[in-house]
C-alpha cells in the first residue's frame, strides 16, 4: 500500500524523480505506510521527508492498483488543499538498499506532464483529465498490469 499527495501550485504539479535500475521516472511524493499509520499520516510524512513541505489539509482524490514485476501496489492519492514551506530535495528513509532512489524534484505543467515518464500511467491519465480539480469526486481507477 502506498500513500501519496498531489500538490498543485499555479497550475504546476510537484513530482519527485526516482531512479531504478538505471531508469529515471516521476511519481507523486509518497511511500509505504509505517506500522500504525493512517493513509493520511503516511502521505503527510512522506511529503515532508521527500520535499520538506508540510501538508496540513487535503482529501482522498484517487485509488489505483498496479500489478507486475512480482508485486502488487495499492496507490491512495490525496489532493493537497493547504500546505506550507518551500520544496527541497529530501531523502528516502529506506536508504541505499531500496531499489528505487530519490534523485530530484520537478514541477510540471499539464503540457509537460503529458510527455513525462510518470508512473503509474493509469493514475497519470486520470490526473491529466482532472488536472488541478480539487472538486473531482474521489475515484477508484482500477488495476494496471505491466
Amino acid at each position: 500500500m502506498r500513500a501519496q499527495i498531489a500538490l498543485f501550485v499555479e497550475g504546476d504539479l510537484l513530482c519527485v524523480r526516482h531512479r531504478r535500475a538505471g531508469t529515471e521516472y516521476l511519481v507523486l511524493p509518497g511511500g509505504h505506510l509505517d506500522r500504525g499509520e493512517t493513509l493520511w499520516e503516511a502521505a503527510v510524512r512522506e511529503m515532508r521527508e521527500e520535499t520538506g513541505l508540510a501538508v496540513e489539509d487535503g482529501r482522498l482524490w484517487a485509488v489505483s492498483e498496479f500489478h507486475g514485476n512480482g508485486r502488487q501496489v495499492l496507490d491512495c492519492t490525496f489532493y493537497a488543499t493547504r500546505w506550507s514551506g518551500r520544496p527541497r530535495l529530501g531523502s528516502d528513509p529506506e536508504g541505499d538498499g531500496h531499489p528505487a532512489t530519490l534523485v530530484g524534484i520537478r514541477w510540471l505543467d499539464r503540457e509537460s506532464f503529458a510527455d513525462a515518464p510518470f508512473r503509474p500511467t493509469l493514475l497519470g491519465r486520470w490526473m491529466r483529465a482532472h488536472w488541478e480539480d480539487p472538486d473531482a469526486p474521489a475515484a477508484y481507477l482500477g488495476m494496471e498490469s505491466s
